[in-house]
């Protein structure tokens, strides 16, 4: 089993793959000045605002603010993840993807095979021969096809007919414990989701990388949910999408739902465009995936405290990352999975056209059950909270909201806009880092500089001191800018569990090359007993290089203004960046 080497793939790409040929491939571009023009693919626009440059293998749209390189574009364009994009180009353009054989991806491809051969054998259980898991699950209104589309399965009778299963099949006993799919009890294996309807977890690649199993009567608890592992984190997941992206795609928007049975039993019923969030709160990381199908959400949890509250939290998330939000409570306090059996499709389409709110307003009608406003006192709390929420928005939709409410609860614009502007700690006229439409960092094709390297090797040296500091690392992917620094970090992250790291496996694992590495870190880099000085020390560098890097972006896009008539360009933008542009350089100067 083997991995493939895409950081070799990307600066092959850089390299000989041209942006222009790849954009003009998928829309007419026109030559303007020292680069190219068009019509956004991304949103609709009559002025083109969209330029492409060939010298610098960037593209921005000075209508919607998204830019990036060419595997961005591919990303964005063809509704990919970065290695579908990356996989793409190679394809178009000839390029090998070198096979590697690196711990990390020889531990996740004997994963996800387990984990395949799980997920038949618990469909095999529901599919071919009567059994409890069937019964249930059609009593729960599914068809045999859904349960087919989604795999879902049963856990069995006995106690370990799984593990006895994938132990003949060759699949080591860690591998299963590490999976969830066994637990070890006084020396013996036994089935985790024994005796539950089973919900294969796909992620939007095809690969089966977690379950989730249902009790069929009210014993507790209702969920088991496979562990997290080196395929399976919560966080980047969301049930169902593998399904429902084309019907995202389609109808212009996502629904995303509390459980598995609400995603199921909607797509059963025509609603195809929703994927579940699985009880978890909405991270930015779902927030990204979801954006690479669409830019609009409608909330459909359920209407209890939890659900109210993961609402409250999932709509900041999602505008975070740039998304519109919406939120649906269906009636009479049902789930979405009650209301649609009982009322039907048209019925579900119709209340989620008429009863869904802007997430804005969501959060001021659930703000408004906590006060009585007839009380002079609770009212101005009302206001000043009132005036923090409106505070986080646009300028623009910040000014829509103000005029809308001032109007509904009596208090003149001037005055509610007076509290916003004193509302929370942001400062007026402070220019946020655009997180929504930055690209990825792309992958350096020159060698990595020494100070780079410096990094690079001071926070391994660190994680070898304390391995709870991997954890942190994983915010900066960039710090680790050679092969042999990547290789080992890999390696790491592959062995890292609960805070601990066995430097024993380590070392078994990796290859003569990386020990070398290793060892020269060891034997050169020496850390004083303040190791958190130290650390961050490393962050303050990999923050003043991600300043820097924005800079040359930010020029970048300036640039290519040039290449546009003035009534495409958005002043104001023009402005927000030049003044970003100077607030980076002072916090560099500042630095110094």
């Amino acid at each position: 089993m083997s991995g493939k080497n895409y950081s070799k793939a990307v600066e092959d790409i850089k390299a000989t793959v041209n942006i222009v040929d790849v954009v003009g491939s998928c829309i007419t571009l026109k030559r303007s000045g020292s680069g190219y023009t068009a019509c956004c693919p991304f949103h609709n626009e009559k002025t083109p605002s969209f330029s492409v440059s060939d010298k610098k293998g960037f593209y921005h749209c000075f209508g919607c603010n998204d830019h990036g390189d060419v595997i961005k574009f591919v990303e964005k364009y063809y509704h990919l993840d970065f290695q579908g994009a990356v996989e793409k180009l190679c394809a178009q353009y000839g390029i090998t993807i070198e096979e590697t054989a690196g711990p990390a991806d020889r531990k996740k491809e004997e994963y996800y095979e387990a984990n395949k051969l799980a997920a038949r054998y618990f469909y095999d259980n529901i599919s071919k021969s009567a059994n409890k898991g069937y019964d249930y699950m059609s009593g729960r209104g599914l068809s045999a096809k859904t349960m087919q589309y989604f795999g879902i399965g049963y856990g069995g009778d006995g106690w370990t007919g799984l593990t006895d299963k994938l132990l003949k099949e060759g699949v080591r006993k860690e591998v299963l414990t590490d999976l969830g799919l066994s637990r070890e009890k006084n020396g013996r294996l036994y089935d985790y989701f024994h005796g539950r309807v089973i919900f294969p977890i796909i992620n939007v690649r095809g690969k089966v990388i977690g379950f989730g199993g249902r009790v069929m009567d009210k014993s507790e608890p209702k969920y088991l949910n496979s562990p997290e592992s080196a395929v399976y984190q919560k966080k980047y997941n969301l049930y169902g999408l593998n399904r429902s992206k084309d019907a995202v795609i389609r109808e212009g928007y996502a629904i995303l739902v509390e459980g598995y049975m609400d995603c199921v039993s909607l797509y059963q019923s025509g609603v195809e465009n929703v994927a579940a969030v699985c009880g978890t709160a909405l991270t930015p990381e779902q927030s990204k995936l979801i954006k690479r199908y669409t830019k609009n959400v409608v909330l459909c949890l359920d209407s209890d405290a939890a659900g109210i509250k993961a609402a409250l939290t999932g709509i900041d998330v999602l505008k975070e990352a740039g998304l519109e939000v919406k939120v649906l409570n269906v009636d009479d306090g049902k789930d979405p999975d009650e209301y649609i059996k009982e009322h039907g499709r048209d019925a579900f389409l119709e209340l989620l056209q008429k009863k869904s709110v802007p997430g804005v307003e969501y959060k001021v009608n659930i703000l408004k059950r906590s006060y009585d406003l007839k009380d002079h006192t609770q009212g101005i709390k009302f206001l000043q909270e009132l005036a923090g929420i409106i505070k986080k928005l646009s300028p623009v939709e910040g000014d829509i909201y103000i005029q809308k409410y001032s109007k509904e609860f009596g208090i003149s614009e001037g005055a509610l806009r007076r509290e916003v502007e004193q509302a929370g700690d942001g400062k007026p006229g402070d220019v946020p880092l655009r997180r929504d439409v930055q690209p990825e960092q792309p992958e350096k094709t020159r060698q990595p500089s020494r100070t780079q390297l410096n990094v690079e090797h001071m926070l391994i040296r660190l994680i070898m001191l304390k391995p709870a500091f991997l954890e942190r690392t994983r915010d900066y992917p960039e710090a680790f800018v050679s092969g042999r620094g990547r290789s080992v970090i890999a390696a790491m992250e592959a062995l890292y569990k609960d805070g601990e790291l066995d430097m024993a496996a380590l070392r078994n694992e990796l290859s003569d090359d990386d020990l070398l590495y290793l060892d020269r870190i060891e034997e050169k880099i020496q850390i004083g007993e303040d190791t958190e000085k130290s650390f961050m020390d490393c962050v303050s560098r990999l923050e003043r290089a991600r300043r820097t890097a924005r800079i040359e972006e930010i020029d970048a896009i300036l640039d290519m203004s040039d290449t546009l008539p003035e009534e495409a360009l958005d002043q104001e933008y023009i402005n927000k960046l030049l003044m970003e542009k100077q607030q980076l350089i002072i916090k560099n100067k500042g630095e110094n």
